[in-house]
This record gives structure tokens, sequence and C-alpha cells, in this order.
């Protein structure tokens, strides 16, 4: 998560533009239940936004997005 913010900060100071990019995170709620997370892995994202999902709703709908829009990228 470091390195995220950081390159995050130098995408836009490499082009000369002011401000800063957000970082999205990949921690699910089955981490938030069971406490699986530490101060600088995924769960420390600006944004998250399967926050709340669970890993086996993911699972089934990233499934269901390769079958029904045959998103190869996904599995």
């Amino acid at each position: 998560m470091i390195l995220a913010y950081l390159f995050a900060q130098l995408c836009l100071w490499a082009q000369g533009k002011p401000g800063g990019l957000l970082v999205l995170g990949s921690a699910n709620v089955d981490e938030s239940l069971t406490g699986y997370f530490t101060k600088y892995d995924c769960s420390s994202a600006d944004i998250n936004p399967i926050g709340g999902v669970s890993k086996m709703d993911l699972k089934c709908f990233l499934q269901y997005c390769f079958k029904r829009f045959q998103l190869t990228a996904l599995i």
C-alpha cells in the first residue's frame, strides 16, 4: 500500500498536474469480520469497492460476468 500511495502521487506530479489520486483497495467483508488486516495492507486504501461483499458472493459474480459477457480477464 505504501507503493500504491507513492505511485498515486507520482502519476500526477510527473505530468505537472496538481492534486492527488485515490487509492482503491481490495479487502472484502470476510477479512474485516475476522480481523484479517494489517496497517499497510489492502484494507488501508482510500476507497474499498468490494468492502461489503463476501468472497463467495464475489466469486459467483465474477463467474456470472465470465459466462454472460465472456470477460476472460476476470477468471
